[in-house]
């Protein structure tokens, strides 16, 4: 899984924001997975998850911007796959160490920065089966939003989220007619893998909405599957 690597960010700010992505594998172990699947999901909330989803097709709920917990662990079906995003390095570890010791047998895909994740990997003594790198992006990039409307956008792979639909909502923050917390999760809600972070969102909203001029970068975040 690729969408989640492309996240554009300073280092500091990356430092928040870790994405977990989990699949049973078709005629192997799919069959009767929905219910670890399910187990997979109240721990996120556990460990501090701040965005999350599962179900897909015709059980799409949302994500938990847009649909509580409980309405998505009861829609998930075999072949669906727990999504989620979390704002700290330290919520990741902790839901690693207990996902380690549960030992579900299903894929696990961690996206993030590289150094954070290995150290974590090697911390809590799990091996990467598979490693994956950003190129970055290709193409005319002089069409791309600046700064940290880029990096909103990002934060869903499917491109989801619209650049003028950042724009939108900053205005309405300058004018006082929305808050940054509220903008945050308006943004999430079109992001149907649950791996926008409204947490980072609202860091980044309020630099566009003092007009940080600061430079920003993108890192080319890793991926790694475990």
């Amino acid at each position: 899984m690729t969408h989640s690597l492309h996240r554009a960010g300073t280092i500091e700010d990356l430092g928040c924001d870790y994405v977990i992505i989990i699949r049973a594998e078709k005629g192997y172990n799919q069959e009767g997975s929905a219910e670890k699947c399910k187990e997979i999901l109240r721990l996120f909330q556990k460990h501090g998850a701040v965005n999350i989803t599962g179900a897909r097709g015709a059980n799409y709920k949302g994500n938990v911007l847009q649909a509580s917990l409980d309405s998505i662990v009861e829609a998930f079906k075999d072949g669906n796959s727990p999504y989620c995003v979390f704002d700290a390095k330290e919520k990741l570890e902790s839901f690693l160490i207990e996902l380690k010791e549960k030992d579900f047998g299903l894929s696990v895909v961690v996206s993030g920065l590289y150094d954070t994740v290995k150290s974590i990997c090697d911390r809590i003594g799990i091996t990467p089966h598979t490693t994956n790198h950003s190129l970055g992006v290709w193409g005319n990039t002089a069409l791309l939003p600046d700064g940290p409307v880029l990096e909103i956008t990002t934060m869903c792979g499917h491109g989801m989220v619209s650049r003028y639909l950042v724009d939108d909502l900053v205005e309405k923050i300058k004018a006082g007619s929305l808050s940054i917390e509220k903008a945050g999760i308006e943004l999430g809600k079109p992001c149907l893998c649950g791996l926008f972070n409204p947490k980072r969102a609202e860091r980044l909203l309020r630099k566009l909405t003092v007009h940080d001029k600061k430079e920003r970068v993108n890192t080319g975040v890793k991926g790694w599957a475990l």
